[in-house]
């Protein structure tokens, strides 16, 4: 069955404005279009949690003594309250948009990001200059449960003479939403448009050279 992939295309800047050959960076960001509660509230989230914060930590330091045990069993609690208050402030500043994004930049090459939901969750990050860009190519393959996807991935010469290991090759743009194929198109077409002009590029191997652009 497949997936929503309700995913938003945010184009910087934008092409409608300018024309792309006259550009020298633009930045494609998918995410979803529909963002959970907390990220969507994390500021106003935030103010009252510190506001509520605020107030226990005010209550427990006016009070002058403790007479008895029922006291402070109420201050034992409302410590509990504010450590709860502090966990819960932390998770939600920790909260980010989750994207993956991919820069173009005429000249020098592309750069790969990918964000996740957590702020101390590892941030991927691949820069791949133009010199070791073969193409970029819309590929068919299979997700997850025999689930048919199309992807967007970058072709590249790879580092080491007589290496062969695809997941040195190939890097694959988008790779935690995984957009549509509507959405890869533009991507794909703006890209090497803003890379390699209208030329068209055919690339033939090399006996002890590798690969070797046709002209």
């Amino acid at each position: 069955m497949s997936s929503p992939k309700d995913y938003v295309l945010d184009i910087t800047p934008s092409v409608q404005d300018n024309n792309v050959s006259d550009l020298n960076l633009i930045k494609f960001t998918v995410r979803n279009r529909r963002q959970d509660p907390v990220t969507r509230f994390k500021v106003p989230l935030l103010a009252i949690l510190i506001a509520v914060l605020a107030a226990f930590t005010g209550r427990v330091l006016l009070r002058d003594s403790i007479n008895s045990i029922w006291e402070l069993e109420i201050k034992r609690s409302e410590s509990v309250v504010i450590a709860i208050l502090v966990s819960l402030i932390v998770l939600v500043s920790l909260k980010q948009v989750p994207e993956d994004s991919i820069t173009v930049m005429k000249g020098l090459g592309v750069q790969l990001s990918s964000r996740k939901s957590w702020k101390f969750q590892y941030r991927s990050e691949c820069f791949i200059p133009v010199s070791n860009t073969i193409d970029l190519v819309i590929h068919e393959g299979f997700h997850g449960y025999g689930q048919v996807i199309f992807y967007l991935c970058i072709l590249t010469k790879s580092s080491a003479v007589g290496k062969t290991n695809n997941d040195n090759i190939i890097k694959v743009a988008f790779p935690e939403f995984l957009p549509r194929k509507d959405i890869l198109l533009d991507v794909w077409k703006l890209s090497r448009e803003l890379l390699f002009g209208d030329a068209k590029r055919y690339w033939r191997r090399v006996p002890g050279q590798g690969l070797k652009q046709v002209y």
